[in-house]
């Protein structure tokens, strides 16, 4: 959001101007116990190694909480990836809230995304990585398995960089519940 032009009231900034975008933040709906996340990611901006506070997990990314079962992710493009190399495009999660942040499953939604399955707008790509239950028909895509912590997406290149692209990543998720609660021994 640009602050064009900003006014200061007993020492508070506030900033004015058009508002231009929150693609950046997660859309996040929850009903019928499943949880769908929806962010964008963008090619120019995911970095060559994932991490928690970087790429497609930004300060508003959202939480996803340890012991909650993945049952679905679908990324949309809609802007074509170019890339000056074979570039591969891995989606996964990585831990937040611990004092030092671990990799839970960097590549644990995607593997190698190529470029062919990312030029063509509209194409939708169903995900299947480790995390989901389409890798093996039963899923052992249990958030924070390894992190053995709450976890958020994370996104990274291999090979090569991204030269453009833009992308919509859904990821559809059942919370832990019942007597399970977040302490789901995994």
């Amino acid at each position: 959001m640009p602050r064009d032009a900003t006014a200061t009231f007993d020492g508070l900034v506030v900033g004015y101007g058009t508002h231009s975008s929150d693609n950046d933040t997660p859309g996040v709906q929850a009903g019928s116990g499943i949880v769908v996340v929806q962010t964008e990611i963008v090619g120019t901006r995911v970095p060559d190694t994932a991490s928690a506070v970087n790429g497609i997990a930004t300060p508003q990314a959202h939480i996803i909480p340890r012991g909650a079962l993945i049952v679905r992710a679908t990324l949309v493009v809609t802007v074509a990836w170019t890339s000056g190399g074979a570039a591969l495009l891995d989606i996964g999660l990585w831990s937040r809230g611990l004092a030092t942040e671990v990799v839970d499953d960097a590549d644990g939604l995607w593997d190698g995304g190529t470029v062919a399955e990312l030029t063509t707008i509209g194409e939708v790509n169903v995900l299947d990585g480790a995390l989901l239950p389409i890798a093996d028909g039963i899923t052992t895509g249990i958030v924070g398995r390894t992190a053995d912590m709450d976890c958020v997406l994370t996104a990274e290149y291999e090979t090569a960089a991204w030269t453009a692209g833009i992308a919509m990543l859904t990821v559809e998720y059942i919370p832990p519940f019942v007597s399970a609660g977040r302490t789901l021994a995994v």
